[in-house]
């Protein structure tokens, strides 16, 4: 009997490892889609200093309200500067001027990577499957003690 439980446990440990497996490569896609892109968070510190670049720009739409921009992305689309703005009720603006180095420079500094987001994430995956692996070999030790008490008996 505790060795059917010893079994079942280890099926599902196997069940866990391989999720895990999986989860790390298919976020690869989103690591792959995440490269290059900058993001950063506007937030009430920085919110006027990315209005004042913002307007900088000839193609910055004034009718969006800077105080509903949630984060602004940053991209190099084939030599041209690529912003995209997100406001809160889920609108995008896309903004593609070259005039704007200062808040490129602004969001490499300030900003976070989408790709290493998901790589920390996969990283930290890495971890949990060794430790359950090794839990795993554990378990699996401890069944094949149990087959040869009962071989000897």
């Amino acid at each position: 009997m505790k060795r059917n439980r010893l079994v079942v446990l280890e099926l599902l440990l196997m069940i866990v490892i391989f999720i895990g497996i999986a989860f790390i490569v298919f976020s690869g896609y989103f690591i792959f889609r995440g490269i290059g892109r900058t993001v950063v968070n506007v937030n009430d510190k920085n919110r006027l200093a990315i209005e004042q670049m913002l307007k900088e720009s000839s193609d910055y739409d004034n009718t969006y309200n800077i105080n509903d921009l949630k984060k602004i992305q940053f991209f190099m689309n084939f030599n041209d500067l690529e912003f995209t703005l997100y406001y809160k009720n889920g609108e995008e603006k896309e903004l593609y001027d070259d005039d704007l180095d200062d808040l490129r420079s602004y969001i490499k500094e300030k900003g976070y990577s989408k790709a290493m987001y998901y790589v920390t994430i996969d990283i930290a995956i890495i971890f949990i499957v060794l430790g359950v692996n090794a839990g795993r070999k554990d378990l699996s030790n401890k069944i094949d003690l149990i087959d040869k008490q009962d071989e000897d008996n």
